[in-house]
């Protein structure tokens, strides 16, 4: 009960103009000393990169770093190597096992997770473990579980040595940042996406859905794109002989770094092989047929413009000192996220990701979690949220987050989707008498970081450090210690006083 007080106080803070202003935050929080708020430091997980950054004073700073959230290593039992040292290692085509501590919405490997802190904490902000005096707020993906809580507070207070700690889940922060208690928060990341349900300030547990589709899927579908196009395998041909295969990786993993990718809702393609997509999609929106034939009928007309205009926004990517011009399939970037059914389409003379090679696997076998669609994980995240009652809102409060994005016209591009599942006023005219479906939506709406948040209005990506700012501002003001263990609770009661903490 505790916790969802505090939510709705951070929430109704967030969504105050005058919050964004210096003298009226001061004013409105203050409760905390100087002090306090110049040793607070977040660290902020999304299901990609970490945010991080120390200081709170001003609630409207972007993070100090920005990391990539996985680590490397040459040899099975070897050395974890980050940061600049792991760039150089794969520039340099050295054989490096990639790995992401959290994947699937679970922590996989916490001496990976420890060496990364130990880069982000040590290396990149200064802080001495064996003089650490920086209370640390610590977000992490949903869905939190109790071995998380306590091996995470385990080892910033044994391996670094805060004196204060408190753990939130990124969804609840994202919400927090735009002001809503209740919202459908969907993060794009490397390996994996969650589209996650926040009800009343409390992620609801069935309302996590997992899927096993991220920006490598997205990067791997590029590169196959950029294949088929004869004017890029010839300037690819110049940097990499007989390895244009390769290069088209290379390539492709470059413009997804660089954001030159992006959607055009006009041209959105589909494919034969897409068809049973729409099917699904009819079955699950009951009275919707006539609808989702029309939808065919646009998609196909949108495929016919698009082949008609191939070279339409083409863009010119400089690649190891050679020109290379890409077509209008930067532009298509985004289609496994909407579509996964076409990366069995890929046939590329390199190994394939693992990543990718699990996510056919598990559109094949099926399981948890799924290879599913992200308008599909959004439909089945709010599907499992009870009372229905509890849905509608869900649909109102779309947030987008993640590097993702950042990519222009996926927000528009996404909303568009999803209204696939919405009714209509013919759609309700048709229904049996007697049968009506009072918690089918009539509209998604997305949610955007209010213009007076000037320095994250177009950073959709940060909307959880954003919120972790305002959070663990009313969270360490609080001088009863409510929301927050110390390093003497901890070494009283041992890591169960972290679960206690997320249980509030």
């Amino acid at each position: 009960m505790a916790k969802a007080m505090l939510g709705r106080h951070v929430a109704h803070l967030a969504a105050r103009t005058q919050l964004t202003r210096l003298g009226a935050t001061c004013n409105i929080l203050g409760h905390m000393s100087s002090t306090r708020e110049a040793h607070t430091l977040l660290l902020v997980h999304d299901t990609k990169q970490i945010h991080a950054g120390i200081g709170i004073t001003e609630p409207l700073q972007r993070p100090d770093v920005t990391v990539e959230a996985c680590v490397g290593r040459r040899e099975a039992n070897g050395p974890f190597i980050v940061g600049e040292a792991l760039v150089q290692a794969v520039t340099q085509g050295e054989a490096v096992e990639i790995i992401y501590p959290i994947t699937d919405g679970d922590v996989n490997n916490w001496d990976a997770l420890e060496a990364l802190w130990y880069h982000v904490l040590h290396d990149k902000l200064g802080v001495r473990p064996g003089n650490n005096a920086y209370y640390i707020m610590l977000a992490l993906p949903s869905p939190v579980s109790r071995d998380v809580y306590e091996q995470g507070a385990k080892i910033l207070f044994e391996k670094f040595n805060s004196p204060a700690i408190t753990i939130s889940e990124v969804p609840l922060l994202s919400a927090y940042a735009l002001g809503v208690l209740t919202a459908l928060v969907v993060d794009v990341g490397a390996e994996d996406s969650s589209a996650v349900a926040v009800s009343d300030c409390a992620v609801v547990p069935s309302g996590v859905v997992i899927s096993k589709i991220g920006i490598v899927h997205c990067t791997w579908w590029l590169a196959y794109l950029l294949t088929q196009d004869a004017r890029v395998m010839q300037a690819l041909e110049q940097v990499a002989p007989g390895q244009t295969h390769a290069a088209a990786w290379s390539l492709a993993q470059q413009m997804a770094d660089d954001h030159v990718v992006c959607v055009d809702t006009d041209i959105t393609q589909t494919d034969d092989e897409d068809e049973g997509v729409l099917d699904v999609a009819a079955a699950l929106v009951e009275g919707r047929e006539r609808d989702v034939v029309k939808e065919r009928e646009r998609q196909k007309e949108a495929e016919a413009k698009s082949a008609a205009s191939n070279t339409s926004g083409a863009v010119v990517v400089s690649f190891r000192g050679v020109e290379v011009p890409v077509g209008s399939v930067h532009k298509r970037f985004h289609e496994p996220l909407f579509r996964p059914a076409v990366l069995e389409r890929v046939s590329l003379d390199i190994p394939t990701p693992r990543a990718v090679a699990q996510a056919l696997q598990a559109r094949r076998i099926g399981g948890e979690p799924m290879c599913l669609s992200i308008p599909d994980a959004v439909a089945r995240a709010t599907a499992n949220v009870h009372p229905m009652e509890r849905r509608l809102p869900l649909w109102e409060n779309l947030i987008l987050t993640g590097p993702m994005a950042l990519t222009r016209g996926l927000i528009a591009e996404l909303t568009r989707a999803l209204s696939a599942y919405t009714t209509t006023e013919s759609a309700e005219a048709s229904q049996v008498v007697g049968d009506p479906q009072p918690w089918k939506p009539h509209h998604v709406r997305a949610l955007r970081i209010p213009d007076y948040f000037a320095n994250y209005k177009e950073r959709m990506d940060l909307a959880p450090y954003l919120g972790a700012t305002i959070f663990a501002k009313l969270v360490f003001g609080d001088l009863s210690g409510r929301n927050y263990i110390t390093k003497r609770q901890y070494n009283e009661g041992g890591p169960s006083v972290a679960f206690a903490l997320g249980s509030l």
